[in-house]
C-alpha cells in the first residue's frame, strides 16, 4: 500500500518507519479480517453454527447482543495502559488471548447438547470478543498516534478496500466448503468415533466442518498476532491522572456528549431486528451459505468501489456530512427486505448494492468520528467510551428484539414474517438519528445543503466538459479542424 511521499513528509514522522506502519498494519490486518470473517461478530458461520445447535430467537439476540457487549470492556484498554509507554504488549496479549478461545468453540457439538451447548457457546465467545474489544481500542490508539488526521480517512479507506478484498475471498471458499461438507457427506472420523460421539451432542457431519473451520481461524488469528509485533510503536506518555480524572474528562466535554447521544441514538436504531438479518435468510428464504455470501460479494464490491471517495469525501467535507448521508441511505435499506419471500428475494441482492456503499462510510466514519473529536492525547479513552456507548445501545434493541420477536409473530401483519415488521421499524428508526446529528459540531463539516450545491455545480461543469467532448467528435468538426 502506497501513500504519496508528501503526505508522508506531512506527518513529521521519518518516512521509512511510516510506511512500514502502513505496511504491517495493512497485512496484519488482512489475517484479522480473515478470523473475523471465520469467526467474529456478525460472521455467518457464527449463525449457521448457532443454527446447528439449534438456537431459538432469544438466543440469536443475545448472540448479536455479545458483539456489542463486548464493547464496554474498551475503556479497560486506556486504564490498563495509562501507566505504561506502551500498548503494544497489551494489544498482543488480550488478542491473542481472545483467538486462542475460537478452538473450544469447535469442540461444543462434540461434548455437549441442548441448553447447556448454547450457554457453553455463548459464554466462550462472550469472553473472546470481549477480550479482543479491549485490544481494539489499545490498537486503535496505537495507529492514531502513527497516521495524522490530515489524511487518516484515506488510510482507513484504503486499509479497509485491502481487508474487504480478503473478507471477501475467505467468506466465498469457506461457505463453498461448508456447503460441500454439508452436501457430500464426507468426515475425516472413523466410523465407530462418530457413534460413539452422535450420542454426546451434535456430532454429525457438519459439526466436523465447523470444527476444521474454527480450528483454522484460530490459526490464522495466531498468525496475525505474530505479524502485528512487527508493528513500530511510538512511545506514548505516562498519564498520571486518577483512573476517575480520566474517565470524567471526556464526559466534561459538550462536543463529545452530543457524539455519544447520537451515537446512542443511531445504535438503538440499527439494533432493532439486527440479530435476524442472517438467521431470516437462512431459515425463512431457505438460502445456501454459498448464496448468502454471494449476497457479501455484492456488498463488498461496492464497497471497494467507493472506498477511496468516501475517504477523500470524508477528508474534504468532515464526518458529519458524510454521516448523514449515510444515514440516508441507511433508511431505506431494512425497507427492501419487507419485500422479499422464498424464491422471491432477488431484490435482496440490489439492496447489498446499496448497502455495501453506505456501510462503507458509515465504517469510516465510525473510527474517524470520535479521533478528530478528542485531544490527541486522550483518543484512547474517548475511543474507548464511545465504543462502550455504541456496544451497550445496540445491545439493548438487540436483545429486546430477540425477547418480542414472538409476540410479534402472533400479530399477523399481514402477509409479512415476524422479522420484516422489525425491519421496517428499523429503517424508519435510523432516519430520526438525523437528529442528535444536527448538534455535534464539526469545524469540517459544511452542512449538506452546501454538499447538494457543490455537487450540483460538479456535474454542471462534467455535463458540459462532456458535452464538448462529443461536438469535438463530430463529423463536421473533424472536417473544419482537416481544412
Amino acid at each position: 500500500m502506497n501513500i504519496h511521499t508528501k503526505q508522508i513528509e506531512m506527518t513529521g514522522n521519518r518516512p521509512g518507519i511510516l510506511r512500514k506502519t502502513m505496511k504491517v498494519s495493512v497485512i496484519e490486518g488482512a489475517f484479522a479480517q480473515m478470523y473475523m470473517s471465520l469467526s467474529g461478530p456478525g460472521s455467518v458461520f457464527i449463525t449457521r453454527f448457532a443454527v446447528l445447535l439449534h438456537a431459538s430467537p432469544i438466543h440469536f439476540g443475545l448472540l448479536s447482543a455479545i458483539g456489542q457487549l463486548s464493547q464496554v470492556f474498551q475503556p479497560l484498554g486506556a486504564i490498563i495502559t495509562r501507566k505504561s509507554e506502551s500498548r503494544k504488549g497489551m494489544v498482543l496479549l488480550f488478542a491473542l488471548s481472545g483467538r486462542i478461545l475460537t478452538l473450544l468453540i469447535g469442540v461444543i457439538p462434540f461434548l455437549l447438547s441442548g441448553f447447556n451447548a448454547m450457554a457453553v457457546f455463548l459464554s466462550l465467545f462472550f469472553v473472546s470478543t470481549a477480550l479482543q474489544a479491549v485490544a481494539g481500542n489499545a490498537w486503535i490508539a496505537w495507529i492514531s498516534d502513527s497516521v495524522p488526521l490530515r489524511f487518516r480517512g484515506r488510510f482507513f479507506s484504503v486499509r479497509s478496500r485491502y481487508l474487504l478484498v480478503i473478507g471477501l475471498v475467505t467468506g466465498l471458499s469457506a461457505g463453498a466448503f461448508i456447503d460441500w461438507y454439508e452436501r457430500t457427506g464426507f468426515s475425516f472420523l472413523p466410523a465407530d468415533w462418530m457413534r460413539s460421539l452422535s450420542g454426546a451432542g451434535y456430532a454429525d457431519l457438519l459439526s466436523q466442518g465447523f470444527l476444521i473451520l474454527f480450528l483454522l481461524a484460530a490459526i490464522i488469528g495466531v498468525i496475525g498476532i505474530l505479524i502485528l509485533r512487527q508493528q513500530p510503536e511510538h512511545p506514548k506518555e505516562l498519564e498520571s491522572e486518577s483512573i476517575r480524572t480520566m474517565l470524567s474528562q471526556p464526559l466534561r466535554d459538550r462536543n463529545f456528549l452530543r457524539l455519544l447521544g447520537f451515537t446512542a441514538w443511531w445504535m438503538l436504531a440499527i439494533g432493532v431486528g439486527s440479530p435476524f438479518w442472517q438467521p431470516f435468510m437462512i431459515q425463512k428464504l431457505n438460502l445456501s451459505i454459498m448464496a448468502i455470501q454471494i449476497y457479501g460479494l455484492i456488498s463488498t464490491s461496492a464497497s471497494l468501489m467507493v472506498l477511496k471517495k468516501w475517504g477523500r469525501f470524508i477528508d474534504r467535507f468532515g464526518n458529519k456530512t458524510a454521516m448523514g448521508i449515510a444515514i440516508i441511505l441507511g433508511g431505506f435499506n431494512p425497507l427492501i427486505w419487507v419485500a422479499a419471500s422464498p424464491g422471491h428475494y432477488w431484490m435482496l441482492y440490489c439492496e447489498a448494492l446499496t448497502s455495501g456503499i453506505m456501510w462503507a462510510g458509515a465504517g469510516i466514519v465510525a473510527v474517524n468520528f470520535v479521533l478528530a473529536i478528542a485531544p490527541p492525547k486522550q483518543r484512547q479513552i474517548y475511543s474507548g467510551l464511545y465504543g462502550a456507548v455504541s456496544g451497550l445501545s445496540m445491545m439493548i434493541t438487540m436483545i429486546l428484539s430477540g425477547s418480542l420477536l414472538p409476540y410479534v409473530a402472533t400479530l399477523k401483519v399481514g402477509s409479512f414474517e415476524p422479522e420484516q415488521v422489525l425491519f421496517a421499524v428499523t429503517g424508519l428508526l435510523r432516519w430520526s438519528a438525523l437528529i442528535p446529528l444536527i448538534w455535534i459540531y464539526d469545524a469540517r463539516s459544511p452542512g449538506l445543503g452546501t454538499v447538494v450545491i457543490y455537487f450540483r455545480q460538479y456535474s454542471k461543469v462534467r455535463m458540459t466538459h462532456l458535452a464538448d467532448r462529443m461536438m469535438r467528435s463530430l463529423p463536421f468538426n473533424n472536417k473544419a479542424r482537416m481544412e
